[in-house]
Order: C-alpha cells, then sequence, then structure tokens
C-alpha cells in the first residue's frame, strides 16, 4: 500500500521536477572531484589537526573557502527536493498565479540559508567525530549511529517532524506576502534541520561507500515525511520494529512480573 502511494505521489504535482532536480544534484556530487565531498573536506580538517583544531579550521578554509559551501549545497540539492513537495504543494496553491514563482523562490532561499548554516555546525560535529574517533574510526562510527538512533527514537526528533507537516498562513499581497514565504522557508528549515541531521551527518563520516549511504539515507527521509503526524512520544527507530515492540512489551512485561513474584516467594520471611 505504501509503495503504491508513494509511487502515486511522485508522479503527480511537483514530484517529477523534484525527482529531476534530485537527480541533477546526484549527477553533479558524482561528477565532482572528490575532494568537493564532505567527508573528503571534513577529513581534510581532522588530519591538519596538530597544530589545533582552531587552526585547522582557519587553515583549510583560507586554502578552499569555497569548498565546504559547495560540497554542502551539492549534498542537500541531492538529498532534499523530495522532502519539500508538500511546501511546495502549499505555496502553489496559496499564492496567485503571478506571484507563485516569486513565493517558492523566497521559500527557497530562506530554506537553503538555514541548511547552510546546519551545514557548518555538522561539518564541525563530524571533525570532531572523526578526531575522537581517529584510532578506532568504526567504534566511533558505531557510537554516532546509537546517538543517532535515540534521536530518531525520541519525542523530540518526532515533534520536529510533525512541525514539518503544518503550514502556516501565507498573505496573498505586498510586504506581508514576502515575510510569510520567507518566515515559512525559515520555520520549515529549522524543523527539517531537527528531523534531518543524524541523516545528514552519518553520511559526512563514511569516505568509502559515502554514496551509498547517503542514498540509504535519502530514501529513509522521503520515505518518514510521508508518514502522517502522530504523538511525540518513544517510538522504535526503525521501519515495522515499533510494531514488534508492542507486540513484545506486553508479554515482556507479563515475564518480568512473574520473575519478580518468583523471586519474592524465594526470599525468607524474617
Amino acid at each position: 500500500m505504501f509503495n503504491r502511494q508513494f509511487a502515486a505521489r511522485l508522479l503527480h504535482g511537483p514530484w517529477p521536477w523534484l525527482a529531476v532536480a534530485s537527480l541533477a544534484g546526484w549527477a553533479a556530487m558524482l561528477g565532482a572531484p572528490a575532494q568537493l565531498m564532505l567527508p573528503a573536506f571534513c577529513g581534510s580538517v581532522a588530519s591538519r589537526v596538530s597544530d589545533g583544531l582552531w587552526s585547522a579550521w582557519t587553515l583549510a578554509l583560507a586554502f578552499d573557502p569555497q569548498g565546504l559551501l559547495v560540497a554542502w549545497l551539492l549534498m542537500l540539492l541531492a538529498m532534499m527536493p523530495l522532502l519539500l513537495g508538500g511546501p511546495l504543494v502549499y505555496l502553489w496553491k496559496r499564492s496567485l498565479r503571478r506571484r507563485r514563482p516569486l513565493a517558492i523562490g523566497l521559500f527557497l532561499l530562506s530554506y537553503c540559508l538555514v541548511w547552510t548554516a546546519a551545514g557548518v555546525l555538522i561539518a564541525l560535529l563530524s571533525v570532531t567525530a572523526q578526531l575522537l574517533g581517529s584510532d578506532s574510526p568504526w567504534l566511533m562510527l558505531g557510537l554516532v549511529f546509537v546517538l543517532c538512533m535515540l534521536w530518531q527514537a525520541s519525542p523530540t526528533k518526532q515533534h520536529c517532524l510533525n512541525n514539518c507537516h503544518y503550514p502556516p498562513r501565507i498573505s496573498a499581497f505586498g510586504w506581508p506576502m514576502l515575510r510569510d514565504c520567507l518566515r515559512y522557508g525559515l520555520t520549515n528549515g529549522f524543523w527539517c534541520i531537527g528531523a534531518c541531521w543524524p541523516a545528514m551527518l552519518l553520511p559526512s563520516l563514511v569516505q568509502q561507500g559515502h554514496s551509498l549511504l547517503m542514498l540509504a539515507c535519502m530514501a529513509w527521509l522521503a520515505y518518514e515525511r510521508l508518514l502522517p503526524a502522530r504523538k511525540a512520544r518513544w517510538r522504535w527507530p526503525l521501519p515495522g520494529g515499533q510494531r514488534l515492540a508492542d507486540a513484545l512489551a506486553p508479554r515482556l512485561a507479563k515475564y518480568l512480573s512473574s520473575r519478580c513474584k518468583s523471586l519474592a516467594s524465594r526470599v525468607p520471611a524474617r
């Protein structure tokens, strides 16, 4: 059922254009030099840290001031378009015909600005993780993965994802229309960062298999963005696991209760 719903959405509205934009981002990223990949940039910063973290950052940015920006924008272009179908459809329906390109352009501009600022923070986290795990990179990758899964399971993650679904009021004319579109891009980008930052951080830690991990994360983000808003609570972070956890929870509680009663009966009375 989900596959049919996903295919139907891809064939209508802005989805074909967004898929083309994503494919263009993938083509540009795969065709770019290796040093324009985010893991390569973060790795180059980590390799220069013998003089100190701040010196490594300033040296890397002075040597290639556009490297981080280009690498991050290519990553955004490849992974983010399929997440913007809902907001773009909403802007298309809420805007006058002659103002639709302006409304969508302002939304995309502010959305990209928020994500560009987040890219610096994610790059800092990536460099820090690579430095801390320089002796055992796979162990550090595993620890970061566990941290990301904890965030995925948390109520805060679901709260951010729910807010990605709630569109604001968009004025039709004048400065209020410009303000509302810019604000929509900023707020949607902010909540999108809260929902998606683990899927952007993990690929930045891996140089071998970076593209495959990016593709898996993009598929996951597109999947969860199509899900309806749900109550913000702790839940199993992987698809299908919540049903299993809900089914096993009563049995586990019953087993623990019986074990506690059995142990209590063995304790001699004083």
